[in-house]
């Protein structure tokens, strides 16, 4: 009975000790196969950057890009790759690149020294030279021997002061230029009125409150009609003619603040656009009588206005007195007048011309940011791209790793 019971359980574990004989030998076959595919793109991988190397080494850094970037899209893992790849984009400038690449060579292998180096070299080419010296010093945590790493330190901590220096002396420079062209604006006057102050002065000092009420010269004055003043008022170079506002309401310097006022309602109400229904320029008009009268209401623009005029009418009667005869001296005396006026108005646009500079240089400034930033952008989406190309070939060497690579994606 024994024996009889003996045979079939000898049996039982003889059948299963073959069954995973075959099991296990068709496993080794099988994963041989998968071993001997994984070797073939390892190697293929390798002669590709062996033929990159070369390329380098004879200086056609293009191929040399060519070769480790179709090494990449075989094994994407291999941390010499990128080194290298990166080597090649600062040769050729393209430092963005080159410093992707350094990034991407620092996050598969973060004890290789040469890796920090990488990205760190494609810093310092882009001037961010701070960020550069963090990097080396990061290597020298790696590889505190590396002297490649402690000369990029120190140059880049070099380069960071200077770049700070200059920073700084250009901010300061701007700044000072940025004064002096407001300066320039707010004293626009200045040269002109530093020669009529004393007879600025003078009149406040000599100025008696009297009582006022319209002068007859002015209130008997003959306006014409409203067609004629709009053409008077919007002749040709009107926009120079009517800077003196005191020829705009056709008065003169001793006209008072109740003169002023007369005026203007007597010509608003000859050029008003609703008086003048279907004359187009009739606004142009009435606008050109309102800005005469709002600047002679301020006190203190209608004295400079009067010192600017009696300058006029003095530099006309020293013309005068120096030329031909030919012209009147009243003739004389009002171009001289609107000569003053001129002059000072081409030194407001001056000044306004050297602001708009400013504000454009900014401008530029900001556009050269904005279209490094776009370069990068554009970058980005291209390196992207780039990985996507290369997922087909991650797809069969996971199946060469028997899957691995999935499993511990999920662990």
């Amino acid at each position: 009975r024994t024996t009889t019971q003996a045979y079939p359980l000898h049996q039982f574990f003889s059948f299963h000790i073959l069954k995973n004989r075959h099991q296990l030998c068709s496993a080794n076959l099988h994963g041989g196969r998968m071993a001997e595919e994984g070797a073939q793109w390892e190697v293929e991988a390798l002669a590709l950057k062996k033929q990159g190397d070369t390329a380098f080494g004879s200086g056609d850094y293009a191929a040399a890009v060519t070769s480790y970037t179709s090494a990449i899209s075989i094994d994407d893992s291999n941390h010499l790759f990128y080194s290298n790849r990166a080597a090649c984009y600062l040769k050729l400038n393209e430092k963005s690149k080159a410093l992707r690449d350094g990034e991407k060579c620092v996050e598969l292998k973060p004890d290789w020294g040469k890796g920090y180096g990488r990205k760190a070299a494609a810093q310092f080419a882009l001037g961010r030279f701070g960020p550069a010296a963090e990097t080396y010093k990061e290597g020298m945590r790696v590889d505190p021997d590396s002297a490649a790493l402690k000369q990029g330190y120190t140059d880049s901590k070099a380069k960071e002061k200077s770049a700070e220096d200059a920073k700084k002396a250009a901010e300061e420079a701007e700044k000072k230029k940025e004064e002096e062209e407001k300066a320039a604006e707010d004293d626009l006057l200045g040269d002109f009125f530093g020669d009529i102050e004393e007879t600025v002065v003078e009149q406040q000092g000599k100025a008696v409150k009297k009582e006022m009420r319209p002068q007859e010269k002015f209130t008997n004055q003959d306006l014409g009609s409203s067609a004629a003043q709009i053409a008077r008022i919007l002749q040709v170079n009107f926009e120079w003619k009517n800077l003196n506002p005191y020829n705009v309401l056709q008065l003169d310097i001793d006209a008072n603040e109740e003169d002023v006022k007369t005026r203007y309602k007597k010509l608003s109400t000859l050029v008003h656009p609703d008086k003048n229904l279907g004359v187009d320029n009739a606004k142009d008009a009435f606008d050109e009588v309102k800005k005469a009268y709002n600047l002679l209401k301020d006190e203190e623009k209608q004295m400079y206005t009067k010192a600017l005029v009696e300058n006029g009418r003095l530099r006309g009667k020293e013309v005068y007195k120096k030329s031909d005869k030919t012209e009147s001296e009243e003739v004389i005396m009002a171009k001289e007048v609107m000569k003053v006026f001129a002059e000072i108005e081409a030194q407001r646009r001056q000044a306004e011309k050297m602001k708009l500079a400013a504000k454009k240089r900014e401008r530029s400034m900001n556009d050269e940011e904005q279209t490094k930033l776009k370069e990068e952008m554009k970058f980005n989406k291209e390196f992207k791209a780039e990985g996507r190309q290369q997922a087909r070939v991650d797809n069969w060497r996971d199946m060469a790793n028997g899957g691995k690579k999935k499993k511990q994606k999920k662990n």
